[in-house]
């Protein structure tokens, strides 16, 4: 298992600034991606931006972005992301069906148009394909173009964070069971 050592005793002035920034919004880094990151904190910074911009400054309702985030934890089985999104996805009132329907790998297809359409977008996505104009049009109505430009770019990003959770064999805290 690949393990790094903490970086988080030895950040430098520079370094313990970027990290102050990152953990404004999202709070200490317990392990998660970020603890990782750290040890290139320029590219730390970057990624933080991006992801704290599509959280905490985009356009999307919070119930649509942690759907998305939840459906790319599950395409890629990352349980870390899981988790901590799922917490997420309920304060942001998805609702308990829709979050249990993407950890089962349920058709998302039978969900309420609000969820269905913009789980198809992150689908194809995700799996490098083409969105389908009719779709593309439909969601862009009910979300406008910032919406799916936004909705497109989480899938990416947070493939990229598994990338880095399981990198680095980032453990789910202690005591929390397996989601899948």
């Amino acid at each position: 298992m690949a393990k790094l050592p903490d970086p988080l005793g030895s950040l430098t002035p520079e370094a313990k600034t970027i990290y102050d920034k990152i953990t404004a919004k999202r709070g200490q880094m317990r392990g998660g991606p970020f603890a990782s990151l750290m040890h290139h904190p320029a590219l730390a910074e970057k990624v933080g931006d991006l992801g704290e911009y599509l959280r905490f400054g985009g356009t999307l309702p919070g119930d649509i972005r942690e759907m998305a985030i939840l459906i790319t934890a599950r395409s890629v089985n990352q349980s870390y992301e899981w988790v901590a999104h799922a917490r997420i996805a309920r304060t942001e009132k998805l609702p308990d069906d829709v979050i249990e329907r993407i950890r089962t790998r349920a058709d998302l297809s039978a969900l309420a148009p609000r969820y269905a359409r913009p789980a198809r977008i992150i689908q194809h996505v995700l799996a490098y394909e083409s969105i389908p104009q009719g779709l593309l049009d439909s969601v862009k109505g009910e979300l406008g173009m910032t919406g799916l430009m936004e909705l497109v770019t989480l899938a990416g990003q947070y493939r990229l964070i598994a990338g880095v959770l399981f990198a680095f064999d980032t453990p789910l805290p202690d005591g929390t069971p397996p989601p899948f």
